[in-house]
């Protein structure tokens, strides 16, 4: 016998095989570890033109014990050979497949197979997935396939990465996502023609890291190289890429407020005529404590009374006009808001329909603050039009670095973007593809309180599917992020997880030993679900192909004077 056709053992008897799961018991010299995929072929009577069913699974549990002793202690005298006992090697195996579809259960002592080339397709339903994407390779070092069709919006949308801080790597494991989108070309690949198409946009939340996608990680070994071959990928950094940030503070032309990387980065914003036009004003006040009735009306109010000034004043600059004074940022906003306060109610242009004073203060407050926070932000010392306005048609993948700001900005920002997006993608259709890597997805849309962020990003998880918009969600706790965004991702990915956060009824796709097992798994190693496939799957991804952080591919030479450099200043 080959080892393609040797078993592995046969379906025990001793315990209840069904049709959605069953136990096998290893022969002698062989071998099953969890993830193993093997398949069964059990003889069916008296069902018209089918002689037998074929059940594919992966092992969930494996256990050794010995059989014929009674106590603890005798495993001691067993050890000196005295007592004769037998070692029952033991595998669980969860049911992921039936050819063809009669659901009937395995018989006990049919033989049980290691699942290989067309075996394993079979499996996990990869033959019959129409387009597909490589998700990393499994414990057998096999590369697993995610269903396209339930991420592009075809049958399904979306996916939600979660797990601990630091350790998960779930925004690393995003990208690399995004990486096979782009870069697959094997059987079942993506039509070029949508691949080509295809737009990505990141936000940048931690650090730097995003701002070097663009490098070749010089970190990489010839494993890596052997992993992105067998996944049929080429291991190199993205292309056609561009970079944003938020301008530095200072007089003259726009500089990115960046430390580590200037060079091939725009500085964005937006132009008070903008935010004024496009009803901007509510995302400053994104926070769901604020969402209170009175502050509700208040803020709808004058974003109603912001975009009639910007309508009617038809000067061919950045700002706009209330009566006498110009608005050109914020806090000349402020000051036409506060200057409203000191006239008559019925003389008012701003304040006349708000009877609460309370209201009107808290509301001047809360502004002000924000516009600390986005003072380099918005503004009118630009070009009409605007040159420094976020461009995510002009290349494949647009980064959008927000890592220093403060959280308001922050939430302005991708509200922003992201609003925008969605009204160019009514107009547009479902092609070309838009795809939105968000991490801390729990601060922009808790599970709790309400924000207008959180409605962008909810009308994105229930209505982007169809407009060709798709979220790819990351959080450390799933628990903590608005459920009807979970409930509309197809897919569904977790890295290291903490104990009691693995425990939450959002981690349902999970067995009880996969719950156990997503505790203690190390970086580079996720736990994925969709729907093909009812059993989630462990897979591994290799080290991206890019730079994520600058002495990822500076050169020694390069290193070394910066070290220098260091040791000089001190």
């Amino acid at each position: 016998m080959t080892e393609a056709s040797c078993p592995i053992g046969y379906v025990l008897g001793n315990k209840a095989a069904s049709t959605l799961e069953y136990y096998v018991i290893v022969e002698s010299g062989q071998y099953l570890e969890l993830d193993d995929v093997v398949y069964v072929d059990s003889r069916i009577d008296g069902y018209s033109g089918v002689t037998s069913v074929r059940f594919y699974g992966t092992v969930c549990e494996v256990s050794q014990y010995h059989e014929g002793i009674q106590f603890d202690s005798d495993i001691q005298i067993v050890r000196q050979g005295i007592l004769p006992a037998s070692t029952a090697y033991v595998g669980k195996v969860q049911v992921t497949q039936i050819t063809p579809e009669i659901f009937v259960s395995p018989r006990p002592t049919d033989l049980v197979y290691r699942a290989k080339g067309a075996e394993l397709e079979d499996a996990l339903s990869f033959a019959r997935m129409a387009q597909r994407i490589p998700a990393g390779v499994m414990r057998n070092q096999q590369p697993f396939f995610v269903n396209f069709e339930f991420l592009n919006g075809s049958k399904g949308a979306h996916a939600s990465i979660s797990g601990v801080s630091g350790v998960a790597t779930k925004t690393t494991y995003a990208l690399f996502l995004l990486y096979s989108l782009l870069h697959y070309e094997g059987i079942g690949a993506v039509p070029p023609s949508d691949r080509a198409n295809a737009h990505l946009i990141a936000f940048n939340v931690k650090g730097e890291d995003m701002l070097f996608l663009d490098k070749p990680n010089r970190l990489l070994t010839e494993r890596d190289n052997v992993i992105y071959q067998k996944m049929g990928l080429p291991m190199q950094p993205f292309d056609d890429l561009s970079f944003w940030a938020a301008p530095a503070e200072g007089l003259g032309p726009l500089t990115p407020a960046t430390q580590q990387r200037k060079e091939g980065v725009a500085p964005f914003c937006w132009t008070m005529r903008e935010f004024a036009q496009e009803q901007l004003l509510p995302f400053l006040f994104a926070d769901p404590d604020q969402e209170t009735a009175n502050m509700a009306g208040c803020i709808s109010s004058i974003t109603a009374r912001l975009e009639k000034k910007a309508e009617q004043d038809k000067g061919a600059w950045a700002g706009i006009r209330a009566g006498e004074r110009s608005i050109t940022d914020l806090y000349t906003l402020i000051e036409s808001l506060r200057e409203d306060l000191d006239v008559a109610d019925n003389e008012r242009s701003w304040f006349d329909r708000i009877e609460h004073s309370a209201t009107i203060y808290a509301f001047l407050r809360k502004l002000r603050l924000a516009a600390e926070a986005l003072k380099n932000l918005v503004r009118s010392d630009v070009e009409v039009p605007n040159p420094h306005k976020i461009d995510f048609d002009a290349h494949r993948l647009t980064v959008v670095h927000l890592s220093g700001l403060k959280p308001v900005a922050q939430k302005f920002i991708v509200g922003s973007t992201l609003k925008r997006l969605m009204r160019q993608k009514e107009a547009q259709g479902a092609r070309p593809y838009y795809f939105l890597l968000l991490d801390e997805l729990n601060k922009y849309a808790p599970r709790e309180g309400k924000s207008p962020i959180q409605d962008v990003l909810l009308d994105i998880a229930e209505r982007g599917r169809s407009l060709g918009v798709i979220l790819i969600g990351c959080q450390q706790s799933a628990s903590e992020v608005e459920k009807r965004i979970l409930t509309n991702a197809s897919i569904k990915v977790n890295g290291r997880l903490d104990v009691a956060e693995s425990q939450s009824k959002e981690y349902d796709y999970l067995s009880g030993a996969f719950r156990v097992r997503s505790t203690i798994i190390k970086p580079g190693t996720m736990v994925l679900h969709q729907p093909d496939i009812p059993a989630p799957v462990l897979v591994n991804f290799p080290m991206p192909a890019w730079a994520t952080r600058r002495e990822e591919w500076a050169d020694d030479e390069e290193l070394g004077h910066k070290v220098e450099d260091i040791f000089r200043r001190f």
